[in-house]
């Protein structure tokens, strides 16, 4: 990964994009080798409990790298199919990836960029953050799942409106809309994505993973359908080590095994 790299420590995983020069631009060699290895590493490595997507020096990610699209070799509209599926093949497993996966945004998080950042579960962003569906600018529709992710997540008039005016928001407006969840200061901002990973690196994978997989399907299930995923979901998790020894503990009134406030507080203390 000689543009990107990945970092595991205490079950969470840290990937970031490492070409500040470029804004952390999305090279080919990244959308070939880089971003799918990742994808397939994190997939299969059950000892990575949660995965942080950052960008290094100052910007999350400015898109594709658009000098990949100039010059005189043009490739066929058929390789460019074929390119593409296997590039939306990886992104759509790390949509639907059955980890909590937590983007740090920082400066810059245009086209391809913005695309990336919002397939995670939560987002995490700097005041100077700024967000841009920029397809538009160069003529091309969003690509990369935003034009799956986004209208789930902000609603579909509010994706048309950013796509049609391709302009670029900053932070509030992002809270606003529900993109972001948190804003730490450019400091601040990693050691905080890490404390939330590894607090919930503490939690029942199972139950993440299956919360995780009935909420996004909740969106276009009926409620038959969601009737019996929540029924083999809830006793996937019956099922589990996590489960039975977080009751024992409750019984016998001993200190919880996943306690989101209480790990809060600790770390506020310390």
């Amino acid at each position: 990964m000689s543009e990107t790299t990945l970092e595991i420590e205490d079950g969470v995983a840290v990937f970031t994009l490492n070409r500040p020069e470029k804004m952390n631009a999305i090279s080919q060699d990244m959308f070939n080798s880089d971003l799918p290895d990742m994808v397939a590493r994190v997939t299969e490595d059950d000892d990575i409990r949660v995965l942080i997507l950052a960008g290094a020096g100052g910007n999350f990610c400015s898109g594709a790298d658009v000098s990949r699209m100039g010059g005189d070799e043009k490739p066929s509209p058929e390789e460019r199919d074929n390119k593409l599926r296997g590039i939306l093949d990886y992104l759509y497993k790390l949509v639907n990836l059955p980890k909590p996966v937590i983007s740090a945004v920082d400066g810059i998080a245009f086209g391809g960029g913005f695309s990336l950042a919002v397939t995670a579960d939560i987002v995490m962003a700097t005041p100077r953050a700024r967000f841009s569906l920029v397809f538009g600018r160069i003529g091309l529709i969003p690509d990369m799942t935003a034009a799956y992710v986004l209208p789930r997540l902000i609603g579909p008039q509010r994706t048309k409106e950013l796509t049609f005016t391709a302009r670029s928001f900053g932070v509030e407006e992002a809270m606003s809309m529900g993109i972001v969840q948190e804003v730490h200061e450019a400091e601040a901002l990693l050691p905080a994505a890490k404390r939330m990973a590894s607090q919930l690196s503490q939690g029942s994978a199972t139950a993440m993973a299956e919360a995780k997989r009935l909420i996004d399907m909740s969106l276009q299930s009926s409620q038959a359908e969601m009737i019996d995923a929540e029924c083999a979901a809830q006793l996937a998790c019956r099922g589990t080590e996590f489960h039975g020894e977080a009751v024992r503990r409750f019984m016998t009134k001993e200190p919880r095994l996943y306690d989101w406030d209480a790990m809060s507080r600790k770390e506020a203390a310390e």
